[in-house]
C-alpha cells in the first residue's frame, strides 16, 4: 500500500483538475463608498458593506472584505457552524466578543491593528468597531465553507435578527 502513495500524488492532479480564480480588489472595493437612496429623495453614504472576495469557489474555504467607515460598526453576529479568521487588511479597529462570564454581560475588547489576526470558533457572537475618526478599517474575513453564514443578532445573546441586512 505504501508503494501506491506517490503514484497517487501523480495521479490526483490529472483526475481532479483545478483552476485558479483571481478576484480583483477594484472588483470588491469600489473607488468611492457605495451612496443609497433614502426615502426622503435625498443620498446616504452606507457606512458598513461587505463584498465577496471568494465565494463558491472552492469547496472549503470562502472569503469577502468587510468595510468600516470611521465612527461605525457592524451588526452583532455569528457565522453559525463555520470558523473564521479575520484579518485586519488596512486600518485598525475593536473586535468585541461575547463574554466568557455569562455573569458579567459586558464583550470583551480585542483591539487589532493593521496586519493583526483573529481566530473566531463557529458560533462565537462578536461585532467589529472601526472607532477612528478618520480611516475606513478593511477586514477580510476568511471562513470554513464554500460560502458565508452570517447570522445578525437582536443583541448580545438574543435570538436571530428578524430583517438581518442585505449585502451590498
Amino acid at each position: 500500500m505504501a508503494s501506491l502513495l506517490p503514484i497517487i500524488d501523480d495521479i490526483l492532479p490529472m483526475i481532479l483538475p483545478s483552476s485558479v480564480s483571481v478576484t480583483k480588489s477594484i472588483d470588491i472595493i469600489p473607488p468611492i463608498p457605495p451612496v443609497i437612496q433614502t426615502a426622503d429623495g435625498g443620498t446616504h453614504r452606507v457606512r458598513v458593506y461587505s463584498r465577496d472576495a471568494v465565494v463558491n469557489k472552492l469547496d472549503k474555504v470562502c472569503s469577502t472584505v468587510l468595510i468600516l467607515s470611521p465612527t461605525s460598526y457592524s451588526t452583532i453576529r455569528h457565522y453559525g457552524e463555520q470558523d473564521a479568521i479575520i484579518y485586519v487588511a488596512l486600518g485598525s479597529g475593536v473586535l468585541l466578543t461575547a463574554s466568557k462570564d455569562e455573569e458579567e454581560g459586558e464583550p470583551e475588547r480585542h483591539e487589532l491593528s493593521q496586519g493583526d489576526f483573529a481566530a473566531v470558533p463557529a458560533w462565537t457572537e462578536h461585532q467589529v468597531l472601526n472607532e477612528s475618526a478618520e480611516q475606513d478599517t478593511h477586514w477580510v474575513i476568511i471562513r470554513s465553507g464554500s460560502h458565508p453564514v452570517e447570522v445578525h443578532l437582536k443583541g448580545w445573546g438574543r435570538g436571530k435578527a428578524e430583517y438581518p441586512p442585505s449585502r451590498a
